[in-house]
């Protein structure tokens, strides 16, 4: 018997003396000794029985490992010959001896296979491109319903590969292209014929006159060849929409296909009379045009009203396009056809006049007033909701930037009708006839320059800019209130100084003048600076509650907020800065309170209030040394 055995059998003991001696602690105990046998011999059996369990375990665990490990062997060695005979086939496939080598030229072959499967992909591509296109072209003349059923089809196949084209990160350009310039050139193709067929119509019925009418007998054939230009169109117009929708800097609503038909004998008459050397076309007569152009309006929008309306009416009611009233509106569909003329005309005009600024003025001020009218009379919109038709105006000065060239001009010929106003010879002399007997007379000059400036105003209040609108504000009128302002505080200051004592002795003013600074006349001449700065202080209080103003004023204070929120860095007019335009305009600017705190004008009343206070207390010192001194002989009577 070995130790470890002995060892085991002391240990087997032991745990039975322990278990006897808890279990028979006393001599009533032995009377369970019976019980105590019974569940010792059922703890045995039941150890015995997981002790078979887990033997017949551990032989099905022993078996499953043995499978295992045959399989796992039995694939390896599958995959060693598998992996031979591929080396073996691209040895032989790419000529090499080692498999090392064998494996660049394989990926090339490879590489080869792919794109001969990529051409193959483009090559049916192109085949389904040139079968819809020569299915169309087979439609024309025959049923040009049928024609636009392969024509829309290759519209969708270009629009999906736009898409794929830009997830492809610009793979295969070419395709691309040629697909699009074959859509076009189909698309041209079928726009000439439908125009043609249009034509047709329009000539039947003696179109341009201004009579025109569509017979019964033309009905079918007049909405036909309409309506298949307009389908025509239709997608192109959805693609547009749909683009502007998420991109609100809109891009220009397009001119309906039939509309650039029927518009196409105005163009030309239009181009006779004002691109040639008739007499005309004139470089200072910019109205002719124009007043022609809105002259077109009322000739031909009843025939568009009465025969086109119905037409757009049915083919975009209930789509998004019947959203936008360029197209489903007929009056704007005829405006936006003619709109492209005027601005081929006007652009070409603008060179011309650039160095003319009396032109240039001109120019400007007709295309704001003809703006005006489309805007207010004829209700365009242009397509672009809620902002509005921005005009023609607005593309020149903007778009074309010859907003500062045009600043430059108006604000020249501002300062010179200024200038002429202060060298008039009764520029100074008090206007007791313009104002209200009860009033304060101001000078003849005071009321000038207060009609400069509301026809300065009548100037630019046309304009869509905001930018623009304060630019005018700051640049010309403010200047010209500053300029007369700082020539009235001259005057009083000349006043001052020579009726000074100090002035007196060193200057050696004659009696002459110092008489003319005495009594009534200095008087006058204190009046004359009193009454103008009350006058033109008050002018620009009433401005400050025009509407005009007012709105310019509440669109400089969100401005002025949305700067301040995004960290002050943006300038609000050119050049100048929140705080720049605030001491121009109103110190309210940059606050935080409400619009209806301060006014545009606050800051330059503000100094003309100083100036009529300052020149009331100098007039009222001068009154009562007057009245002292015309009083001094009589203190010397002995009463």
């Amino acid at each position: 018997m070995t130790l470890d055995n002995v060892r085991r059998r002391e240990e087997r003991d032991t745990r039975v003396e322990d278990y006897l001696d808890d279990k028979l602690q006393a001599a009533a105990d032995l009377d369970t000794l019976d019980l105590l046998l019974e569940n010792v011999k059922n703890q045995q059996g039941l150890l015995r029985k997981q002790l078979e369990d887990a033997e017949r375990d551990l032989q099905g665990a022993r078996q499953a490992a043995r499978d295992h490990t045959s399989s796992i062997r039995q694939k390896a060695n599958q995959f060693r010959e598998e992996q031979g005979n591929i080396d073996r086939r691209l040895l032989i496939v790419t000529q090499s001896e080692t498999s090392d080598e064998a494996r660049p030229q394989f990926e090339k072959i490879m590489d080869k296979l792919h794109r001969f499967d990529v051409a193959t992909g483009y090559m049916e591509l192109l085949k389904e491109v040139h079968a819809l296109s020569e299915l169309s072209q087979s439609q024309l003349k025959i049923s040009d319903e049928a024609a636009l059923e392969p024509y829309h089809r290759l519209q969708r196949l270009l629009s999906s590969l736009q898409p794929l084209q830009d997830a492809a990160e610009g793979a295969a350009p070419h395709v691309v292209d040629h697909v699009d310039q074959m859509v076009q050139k189909l698309r041209q193709e079928i726009r000439d014929s439908f125009s043609a067929d249009l034509e047709k119509t329009l000539t039947k019925i003696y179109w341009p006159r201004a009579d025109a009418t569509i017979p019964p007998t033309l009905q079918q054939e007049w909405s036909n060849n309409v309506g298949r230009l307009i389908e025509l169109q239709r997608p192109e117009l959805e693609a547009r929409e749909d683009s502007a929708v998420v991109d609100k800097a809109a891009k220009e609503p397009l001119m309906l296909l039939p509309v650039e038909v029927l518009v196409r004998p105005l163009v030309t008459r239009f181009r006779y009379h004002f691109d040639g050397d008739r007499p005309t076309n004139r470089l200072d007569k910019p109205e002719y045009f124009l007043s022609h152009t809105i002259d077109l309006l009322d000739k031909y929008n009843g025939f568009f009203v009465d025969y086109c309306q119905p037409l757009l009416s049915r083919h975009f009611r209930g789509s998004a396009l019947a959203m936008n009233p360029v197209y489903i509106d007929a009056t704007s569909a005829l405006i936006t056809g003619l709109l492209p003329m005027l601005r081929a005309k006007i652009f070409a005009l603008l060179p011309q006049v650039a160095s003319q600024p009396q032109l240039l003025s001109h120019l400007m001020h007709e295309i704001m007033s003809f703006d005006t009218t489309i805007r207010d009379e004829w209700r365009y919109n242009g397509g672009y909701g809620v902002e509005g038709w921005k005009g023609l105006a607005w593309e020149v000065l903007v778009k074309k930037e010859w907003f500062g060239r045009w600043l430059q001009v108006e604000r020249d010929f501002a300062l010179s009708r200024y200038q002429n106003i202060i060298d008039a010879p009764d520029s100074g002399t008090l206007d007791y006839d313009s104002v209200d007997p009860s009033a304060t007379k101001p000078t003849k000059a005071a009321i000038r320059v207060n009609d400069l400036l509301e026809t300065i105003t009548d100037r630019y209040r046309p304009l869509s800019s905001f930018t623009q609108k304060l630019r005018f504000l700051i640049d010309i009128q403010l200047d010209i209130f500053d300029r007369f302002h700082t020539r009235l505080h001259q005057s009083l200051e000349a006043y001052l100084t020579m009726t000074s004592s100090l002035a007196r002795t060193v200057h050696g003013i004659s009696r002459e003048e110092q008489a003319s600074l005495q009594g009534v006349k200095g008087l006058d001449r204190l009046c004359r600076i009193f009454g103008s700065a009350d006058y033109l202080e008050k002018a620009m209080r009433d401005w400050s509650d025009d509407v005009f103003f007012l709105e310019l004023y509440a669109e400089l204070k969100d401005r002025a907020r949305s700067t301040a929120r995004a960290g002050g860095g943006k300038n609000l007019a050119g050049p100048m800065t929140v705080a720049d335009v605030a001491t121009r305009t109103s110190s309210s600017v940059g606050d935080d309170g409400d619009d209806d705190e301060g006014a545009l004008f606050d800051e330059t009343a503000a100094a003309y209030g100083r100036l009529r206070v300052r020149s009331e207390g100098v007039i009222i010192d001068v009154l009562s040394y007057n009245v002292r001194e015309a009083l001094r002989p009589y203190g010397r009577i002995n009463p």
